[in-house]
């Protein structure tokens, strides 16, 4: 396997486990309403996005998109951010009826920047 190829793999590995981790803690904590405490969930979760973004920083210099022409990288990075701020918010947000839905807006967000990553539409 060619180095690009394993960055590749680890980018989407890595981007499965942040997908999958928000989820779980955002279903643990707002859902069941139950804290979340334990050290492995306050610090893994930091460990893994940043590697993902280094993942995700190695992938584009590698590939040299300019955002201008590679418009589904432009609004995934847009959409980062919206979905780095309802993450933030879901868990910040008191009236649980309004943390699962900042929640689960965030996880319909997650989603369509897996779909741009996937099918890079445009």
């Amino acid at each position: 396997m060619r180095p690009i190829e394993l960055l590749q793999s680890l980018h989407v590995l890595l981007a499965a486990f942040s997908g999958l981790g928000f989820a779980l803690r955002g279903f643990v904590r707002r859902v069941l309403d139950r804290p979340l405490n334990h050290p492995a969930v306050r610090v893994g979760p930091h460990l893994v996005d940043t590697l993902l973004l280094a993942s995700g920083v190695g992938l584009w210099l590698h590939f040299r998109h300019s955002l201008p022409e590679a418009g589904w990288l432009g609004l995934k990075l847009i959409l980062l951010v919206v979905y780095i701020g309802l993450g933030i918010a879901a868990f910040r947000i008191e009236r649980r009826e309004r943390a699962v839905l900042v929640y689960l807006l965030a996880l319909g967000v997650y989603v369509t920047i897996v779909a741009l990553a996937v099918y890079k539409p445009f």
